[in-house]
């Protein structure tokens, strides 16, 4: 009996921790919304179920490429990817276990504002490889945002973000 409560106990725990990395990444996306003026956007599950499945294949594969089924979905899509370890110089491995990568991955996509010109999508004034995270955090059409990652065997995470509508969408404004 109290071997269930405490299995209990420790699901319920690493739940919350993650519904914390959830919101944590949401409100750093509404954050971003809110400074160009646009509605936030809600936290989907089934965005994340895609989100997850697409991250275990990108840290099955240990390769980071954007998903081919984007246009079937009508989603959009931000990737993201860092190392969960380290290795120490006597070869033991250091794990960054706490590290919120959801909300690490939101945060590099806004930092992609530095760069972005308010300029349609395809635009001269903008590198789109240097600002399309951003756009697509901030897509005014946008409504739904589901993320989750993967670690690979190699140490790397792999965060995937699924958006819904799609955004980045050529010869229109992101807002």
């Amino acid at each position: 009996m109290l071997k269930s409560i405490g299995i209990i106990l420790f699901f319920l725990l690493i739940s919350e921790g993650q519904s914390a990395h959830k919101i944590t990444a949401l409100k750093v996306h509404n954050y971003a919304r809110k400074e160009v003026g646009v509605k936030p956007i809600i936290w989907s599950d089934n965005l994340e179920i895609d989100a997850k499945k697409y991250a275990d294949y990108l840290a099955s594969k240990d390769i980071f490429e954007h998903s081919e089924n984007l246009n079937k979905l009508a989603q959009g899509e931000n990737l993201y990817s860092t190392a969960y370890f380290v290795l120490q110089e006597k070869g033991e491995k250091y794990f960054f276990d706490s590290t919120n990568y959801l909300e690490d991955a939101s945060i590099s996509w806004l930092n992609e504002k530095k760069d972005f010109e308010y300029a349609k999508i395809g635009d001269r004034k903008n590198n789109f490889s240097k600002i399309g995270h951003y756009t697509q955090m901030i897509w005014n059409e946008t409504t739904q945002v589901g993320i989750a990652y993967s670690k690979s065997k190699s140490g790397k995470v792999y965060v995937v973000a699924r958006y819904y509508p799609a955004g980045n969408i050529t010869g229109q404004f992101p807002y």
